[in-house]
């Protein structure tokens, strides 16, 4: 870490200190991150659902092909999964401490 990436981050958690003292900025923070977390989580599962879906289309026997249909299904809900529950820890912050 360079002094520059140092001096930035001190940057960032000043800005979002003195945007958490009001209320307004506090909820404002909260969408922002969780919307944050949301998109990282979907693009993620996406991602990982094109590489389970690539795997079916090159399953040569019955087997494999079971092998990714398995991991696909089992991408798609953790993928469900993992971006529903972080939209509603988002929603529960928000209107706990918000």
């Amino acid at each position: 870490m360079r002094v520059s990436h140092l001096m930035l981050l001190v940057l960032i958690t000043a800005v979002a200190i003195a945007v958490s003292r009001e209320p307004a900025g506090r909820a404002a923070m909260i969408v922002f991150l969780t919307g944050l977390g949301v998109v990282t989580l979907a693009l993620v599962a996406l991602m990982t659902l094109f590489q389970t879906v690539g795997s079916l289309g090159e399953a040569r026997g019955l087997a494999e092909c079971c092998e990714a249909l398995v991991a696909t299904s089992l991408v798609l809900v953790l993928g469900a999964a993992s971006v529903s529950g972080w939209l509603a820890a988002g929603l529960w912050i928000l209107f706990e401490f918000a």
